[in-house]
């Protein structure tokens, strides 16, 4: 049902997001900085979550993210570039008699699942209860977009001095294209930018996306901000009953990191603590965790959700967040069902894998 979203509900979304972004996503701090912009500019203004189903028959929801790599992101004030690239994005779709009159968030994290909500505060428009992936993705090409053939032309960018690019490609379905242009001119940019695309129907929300996901972040986003003074124990237990398994305590030895065509791109590496000493485990990453090694052994893969928090503070980490001699505790989540509906959901991913030498197909975790 559509239902107020008011600050406290947005903090707990940002929370669940940052934990589902599977590391990336974008920083907490840019979401939280964007959320304080909301109750600072547009006091008064209500933010309606609605659920897919209440969509109008002719109506149409666009998302709006954030593109570029997360520690530049994380420096820059953002937000405008986001407007401006909705209003792009819907006065050409109302050329055609589209009428995008909903936002909604292309993945879960904890920048890129608030941006809709800033320029849906901005707009006046509701927000869906619904994201495009059930977690942070590195590329438009591993999306369920892509998956299940949803058009990713036109795409808009835009950054914060207004300029405005705008791509038709000649194929509608080449994600990697879409992504190649989109880096390109996020690059140029200085790695920081604001894109819309994937304008999509009630229809193709529920049986394509991952309706409902925006809830399931409040939820688990509530946990984290009750049980911050918990331990371990009480955290992973309350986590489980969400299917969330815990895989691995330890501190990171070392961080490899760097920032290239827009990507952070590194190794995580961890030695054991309390139950899991001993032993150690490495995490790839390209801003999103890609594939974690407990002892050379493969325990979890893409799509599915490999994600950090603080042992100490027990708050969610991106990548972008991670220090050498932290303390954390690494969670796994299987994948959203629709990712496993397709071989798709897995293959996309197989050029990542292979950058960092992983040749083996899907391994379930469990």
């Amino acid at each position: 049902m559509a239902r107020v979203i008011d600050t406290e509900s947005l903090r707990n979304i940002l929370y669940g997001s940052t934990f589902l972004g599977a590391g990336g996503g974008g920083s907490p701090e840019v979401g939280t900085y964007l959320i304080d912009r909301i109750e600072r500019e547009t006091r008064g203004v209500k933010i309606t979550l609605l659920d897919a189903t209440e969509m109008k028959d002719h109506g149409y929801a666009v998302m709006v993210a954030g593109i570029g790599a997360p520690r530049v992101i994380k420096e820059r004030e953002f937000g405008v570039e986001a407007v401006y690239a909705f209003d792009a994005i819907r006065n050409l779709h109302f050329l055609t008699g589209k009428d995008i009159c909903y936002l909604m968030a292309g993945e879960l994290g904890g920048f890129n699942t608030v941006v809709p909500f800033y320029v849906a505060a901005k707009r006046g428009l509701p927000v869906i209860d619904a994201d495009g992936n059930g977690r942070a993705v590195p590329e438009l090409s591993t999306t369920l977009y892509n998956c299940y053939r949803i058009p990713v032309s036109p795409l808009v960018l835009a950054n914060s001095n207004g300029d405005i690019g705008i791509f038709f490609l000649h194929d509608p379905f080449d994600h990697r294209s879409a992504e190649s242009s989109a880096r390109a001119v996020t690059t140029a940019w200085g790695m920081s930018a604001a894109f819309a695309t994937w304008v999509v129907s009630k229809e193709q929300i529920i049986s394509s996306l991952v309706p409902g996901s925006i809830s399931m972040c409040e939820k688990i986003g509530g946990i984290f901000r009750e049980k911050s003074s918990s331990s371990i124990e009480t955290l992973s237990a309350e986590l489980g009953k969400f299917g969330i398994k815990e895989l691995f305590v330890g501190r990171v030895a070392a961080l490899k990191t760097v920032s290239k065509e827009s990507f952070d791109i590194g190794l995580t590496m961890l030695e054991g603590l309390r139950d899991y000493t001993g032993t150690s485990m490495e995490i790839y990453f390209k801003n999103e965790n890609i594939l974690a090694k407990l002892n050379d052994r493969v325990v979890a893969v893409v799509p599915d959700i490999i994600t950090l928090v603080d042992m100490e503070s027990l708050q969610p980490l991106t990548n972008a967040d991670i220090k050498e001699g932290q303390g954390v505790v690494v969670y796994g989540l299987p994948s959203h069902g629709k990712w496993k509906e397709t071989s798709c959901g897995f293959e996309c991913w197989t050029h990542i894998l292979d950058a960092v030498g992983y040749s083996g197909g899907y391994i379930q975790l469990t």
